[in-house]
């Protein structure tokens, strides 16, 4: 261990240990830690009376999961939910923050199905973490260089498909992880995930740090779990798919083998001289797979067994009960319109016979306090006892039974919450951008809500099968927050000089990437179209016209990118181009000068982000 993984004043070994003896009899995966809190007070105090600065107490409050924002005085609290696990206690606690803590009264879910809270006082947040921690939930280690937020399938133990249900591994991981000496400081941080299902990805594995994949064998006539695992993916300035490490690593030794990357990743010295390519994919991509597997073969002849078991132990935290199942009616099976339209875009089958998941789509991924209030009490009675926050900034709601699915539809309906369309074109995907984020450069959330309602006019382009298929997603900067890499149509903020010199906003545009539906090595990053910066004002009509040339020209049961393998990106990217070459004409003070829900004329103010801090 290098001599920057300590952190002055704090026994990381001691805290590791008292975490791990804590955490089977938590109230949830991670446990709550009341001498974490004293602690935070204390140095939030120091700080605020000038004792410390800045450059000292940023990389403390990071790991406590607490996040500057662009707004100078205040915070964004990111609530990490391993594997987008919510109970209904959990929901009510949310929206009880939301209500009470929440300037704006909501809650945001992520693509790595965190739920953030933005404008918050810095003397509240104590106070907002210890409420969270009665009910299984924390911040801690969501931010800074350490082990993020843990992802998950949300279908993990439904999936029709699945190998095995890999929860109690991402468990034991995540416990293993928190307040690891050697997972405090990295390099950067450090992006898993964990997946039940080999034959679709339904955790975007092909961009994490670290991806298991359930796996079985027989030796000898003897079922073996393990996983397939895959290092080194990564989105940002330098995009990269995850590589295959190994076919199958036994379970017994997968956190063996944690440990073990995250050594070499922490000894790797060479990526502390520039924290902006300090990721885990930069070594990858300098040394080569096959030498860094080496390296980390290296470090396990240094680690002993490390038993998994105790730390998968969760009570009654993964635990669901599912409803019985009611008479089957027309309440679950028939009726068009507006329900039927939900029914088909936003349920789907789960192995168990009689039960169904249910979609939920917030728009832009907010819930509001009522939502969430309304959400617990759908969870308590419709459900397993859980809600799965996804990628997507869906949630899904587990167990439901096939019978009162159309009690679950109006109940959503009555909090605004039963959009049809979870997994199709008009679900777009959003970081927050300059709403609140020091690194945005667009008000990406702003073009999200337009570029909804544009896809939402449509009438027989939106009727088209493969139109409704496309993804798309948009961040308001290139770090990749808002997964665009991997989208059919992606899109990330940019700024242009318009014909009198000023800057507009405006947005690269990326064409065929794609995660889920298929395997882990079948992902693709997204082409991005050279040269091109197109207003952020024309991103609607140049998304319609993109989608309208495609359904025009596309073969019978053609995906999008079918179609951009079959015919080029050429004539995509001249619509995009000409929409770029239209700024140069732009009247000063025009529209064109002015971003997404903003009555300023724009002007890129970049700060300097704390994800590198």
């Amino acid at each position: 261990m290098t001599s920057s993984t300590k952190v002055p004043g704090v026994d990381q070994q001691k805290i590791h240990q008292e975490s791990m003896e804590l955490a089977p009899k938590a109230p949830g995966i991670v446990p709550f830690m009341e001498e974490e809190m004293v602690r935070f007070e204390a140095e939030s105090a120091r700080f605020q009376s000038g004792e410390i600065d800045n450059a000292e107490f940023t990389p403390f409050r990071l790991r406590h999961g607490v996040y500057g924002q662009r707004q100078a005085d205040v915070q964004m609290i990111r609530v990490k939910i391993p594997g987008g696990i919510l109970t209904a206690d959990a929901l009510d606690a949310l929206g009880t923050v939301s209500e009470k803590y929440a300037p704006l009264d909501k809650g945001h879910i992520t693509t790595r199905q965190n739920i953030q809270f933005h404008h918050l006082p810095l003397p509240d947040c104590p106070d907002i973490l210890r409420f969270l921690g009665k009910v299984g939930l924390t911040s801690r280690e969501a931010c800074g260089n350490t082990v993020r937020n843990v992802v998950g399938a949300p279908t993990a133990g439904v999936c029709v498909e699945e190998v095995f249900d890999p929860t109690p591994y991402l468990t034991a991981y995540v416990r293993f992880g928190i307040r690891h000496p050697i997972t405090q400081t990295f390099p950067r941080k450090f992006k898993t995930a964990f997946t039940g299902c080999d034959a679709h990805d339904h955790v975007a594995a092909a961009i994490q740090d670290l991806t298991y994949v359930s796996q079985v064998r027989v030796v000898d006539g003897v079922t073996q779990k393990g996983f397939k695992v895959f290092v080194a993916g990564g989105t940002s300035i330098m995009p990269r798919l995850a590589k295959p490490l190994y076919d199958f690593i036994p379970e017994e030794d997968y956190l063996r083998l944690a440990l073990a990357i995250w050594t070499v990743f922490n000894n790797a010295d060479s990526l502390r001289k520039n924290r902006m390519m300090a990721r885990i994919k930069v070594l990858v991509d300098r040394i080569g797979v096959d030498a860094f597997r080496d390296m980390v073969e290296e470090e396990l002849k240094n680690i002993g067994p490390i038993d998994p078991k105790p730390l998968m132990a969760t009570d009654d935290i993964q635990q669901e009960t599912p409803p019985s199942l009611p008479a089957i009616s027309s309440n679950g099976q028939n009726g068009g319109g507006e329900y039927g339209r939900w029914k088909a875009t936003n349920v789907t089958a789960q192995r168990q016979e009689g039960y169904r998941v249910v979609y939920v789509k917030p728009t832009r991924g907010d819930l509001n306090a009522k939502q969430f209030h309304a959400l617990a009490e759908i969870v308590r009675r419709y459900t397993g006892g859980h809600a799965h926050a996804t990628q997507e900034q869906n949630l899904a709601l587990r167990w439901v039974p096939e019978g009162h699915l159309h009690d679950v539809w109006e109940a959503l309906k009555a909090v605004d919450l039963a959009e049809s369309g979870a997994h199709g074109i008009t679900n777009i995907v959003s970081c927050p951008g300059t709403d609140s984020c020091k690194l945005g450069i667009t008000s990406s959330m702003g073009l999200a809500k337009a570029v909804k309602e544009e896809v939402e006019s449509w009438n027989g382009l939106l009727e088209d099968e493969g139109v409704q298929d496309i993804r798309i997603k948009i961040s308001g900067c290139p770090n990749g927050c808002g997964l665009h890499h991997i989208a059919n149509i992606g899109f990330h903020g940019a700024a242009v000089k318009g014909p009198d010199g000023e800057q507009l906003p405006a947005y690269e545009l990326f064409l065929g990437g794609n995660y889920g539906g298929n395997r882990v090595e079948d992902s693709r990053i997204g082409t991005r179209i050279p040269k091109v910066k197109v207003p952020a004002k024309f991103v609607p009509d140049v998304i319609k016209q993109i989608t309208s040339h495609y359904k025009e020209q596309k073969n019978e049961g053609e995906s999008f990118n079918q179609f951009l393998d079959r015919v080029g990106l050429e004539q995509v990217g001249e619509i995009a181009a000409a929409a770029a070459a239209a700024a140069q004409s732009a009247a000063a003070g025009s529209d064109l000068y002015f971003d997404w829900d903003r009555t300023n004329i724009y002007k890129l103010e970049r700060g300097e982000g704390e994800c590198a801090v």
